[in-house]
């Protein structure tokens, strides 16, 4: 039987809403003051809870949900930008995420230099990068525009871009959010 490329056992995720954090002595005692004064208690929210799941490799899984239900906390939580309350992960494989259009892209750069950028930010040595740049400027359809600040680019281009320069670092788990819906 062959491990799965992602195991999620008991994942739950809580914010705080309404918490500040109290770096000092002062401030938490001030916070202490406020709430004996009528100020309303921090609400927790449950953003995930109990979430079980099993994807093996080769799979593709879709995740659909209505606004809020906790989709993006999900993917931002595989993708390791942040932590579970309760539960347990593995993952099996390396992981390349786009969660949002151009994260690590500068605008004043060109599409040439944001791709050399964010494919080492995303862990892509240059020797790579320069054997794969062809194809990722081909399958973004950039090409008329590669010395082009990223600026000036269309929504469109920028996210096929961006897509493009992930899809290429040959992940064996590849995580997209809602990015994809603005391209053209």
């Amino acid at each position: 039987m062959t491990q799965p490329a992602i195991s999620i056992q008991n994942l739950s995720k809580k914010y705080i809403l309404g918490a500040n954090s109290a770096d000092s002595l002062r401030e938490r005692l001030t916070q202490l003051f406020r709430l004996g004064q009528g100020s309303h208690q921090p609400e927790e929210i449950w953003a995930l809870k109990d979430i079980n799941l099993e994807v093996q490799p080769g799979e593709v899984l879709g995740i659909i949900g209505h606004n809020g239900a906790g989709k993006s906390t999900l993917l931002k939580i595989l993708s390791r930008i942040t932590h579970p309350t309760t539960g347990r992960i593995e993952i099996n494989g390396r992981v390349s995420s786009l969660l949002e259009v151009g994260t690590g892209f500068h605008p004043e750069l060109t599409g040439r230099e944001n791709i050399y950028m964010n494919a080492a930010i995303l862990g892509m040595k240059r020797a790579e990068i320069k054997k794969k740049f062809d194809e990722i400027v081909a399958f973004a359809e950039v090409e008329k525009f590669i010395d082009t600040p990223v600026k000036r680019y269309s929504s469109g281009m920028y996210t096929r871009l961006a897509f493009s320069v992930a899809a290429h670092l040959d992940p064996e788990i590849l995580i997209v959010d809602e990015v994809l819906s603005v391209g053209d």
